[in-house]
This record gives C-alpha cells, structure tokens and sequence, in this order.
C-alpha cells in the first residue's frame, strides 16, 4: 500500500483526484489533503507519503517551489494541471 497526499488549491479538484485514486489504484491510500504549498510542507512531515499529486498553478507558490520547503525529497511526485504548457 502506497500513503499519498493531493494538493492543489481547488475543492474541486482535490475531489475528483480522490475520486479517480480511489476508483482506479486500489494499492493508493489518501492520507492527506493541503490546498496551499506551505500545507503541503507540514502534511509531508507529518505524515510521510510515498506520492504527492501536485498541482502546478497555485496562489502564492507554484507546485515546484514545494521542493523549496522540504528537506528530503522521499516521495515520488506526479503533478497535476489543466494547463498544457507545463504538461511536459
């Protein structure tokens, strides 16, 4: 079983993540929601995924600065945006 956590700043788009984790990867737990990178930071502390979905485009920090607020990387992240400029 794999713990991972959803971050991204709209409602909405946390629960369709869910959602589809839940109806397709059956070997994903959520463990945990954050809609803000500085969330994110705490939640990966506390309670250490092995996958992050991340969204790219949100206020204040992108999805790329999360790095900037961890020390260790020991997760695999898969991010997750609507916009294809950063799809690849």
């Amino acid at each position: 079983m794999y713990k991972a956590i959803i971050v991204d700043d709209e409602a909405k788009a946390r629960r369709l993540m869910e959602v589809l984790i839940l109806e397709n990867c059956a070997e994903i737990e959520i463990v945990g929601f954050a809609e803000n990178v500085p969330d994110a930071a705490k939640l990966i502390h506390k309670k250490q995924p092995d996958l992050v979905f991340l969204d790219v485009d949100m206020p204040q920090y992108n999805g790329f600065e999360l790095f900037n607020f961890v020390d260790k990387t020991e997760f695999e992240v898969i991010f997750c945006t609507a916009y294809s400029e950063f799809a690849l």
